[in-house]
């Protein structure tokens, strides 16, 4: 009997982990020091653990990439590639993003030292709001989250501490 369990338990943290994700996706960058907003929109994929691909169709050919510890974009002209690993800065937000999208906002909440409230809505589904203890100079300052009732993310707010924040609104 502990065997079955044994092996029932590894099944499901496989299948867990396992949560793969297509769709559609618009984003909403807004500026608050001038109120000026940035639209976008394109497709997502999103492969566990930590592959993710945002390919845009406005503006067309712009990407955002991430591919294990490296993170790849093409955003609106401005090209850059960088392994997350050599930079703490940039992979506390890749693991935001990637630990959003699979709904493990508990480690996001402990990795950047942030309070985490979690409510249910009215729909079965998880709004989760996540800020940050501690102002740093560059960074999330804190995160919007919602799930469907079944756990898949349909709405991902990253609040930068310059004073940006992107609202993504997902179609998976």
């Amino acid at each position: 009997m502990k065997k079955l369990l044994a092996i029932i338990s590894l099944f499901a943290c496989i299948a867990a982990g396992a949560q793969d994700l297509e769709g559609k996706f618009t984003q909403t960058k807004t500026i608050q020091v001038s109120g000026k907003t940035i639209k976008s929109e394109g497709s997502i994929t999103y492969t566990a653990p930590d592959q993710l691909a945002m390919l845009y169709t406005n503006p067309a050919g712009d990407f955002f990439i991430i591919d294990g510890p490296f993170i790849r974009m093409d955003m609106r002209g401005v090209q850059a590639e960088v392994n997350s690993d050599n930079n703490a800065s940039i992979k506390a937000q890749r693991n935001a993003i990637l630990y959003s999208i699979s709904g493990r906002y508990e480690e996001i909440a402990k990795e950047m030292d942030a309070d985490c409230k979690v409510t249910n809505t009215k729909t079965g589904g998880k709004h989760v709001e996540i800020k940050v203890r501690k102002t740093m100079p560059k960074g999330y300052s804190g995160l919007i989250l919602d799930y469907k009732k079944g756990g898949q993310i349909s709405k991902m707010v990253l609040e930068e501490f310059g004073g940006i924040s992107t609202e993504y609104v997902l179609t998976l």
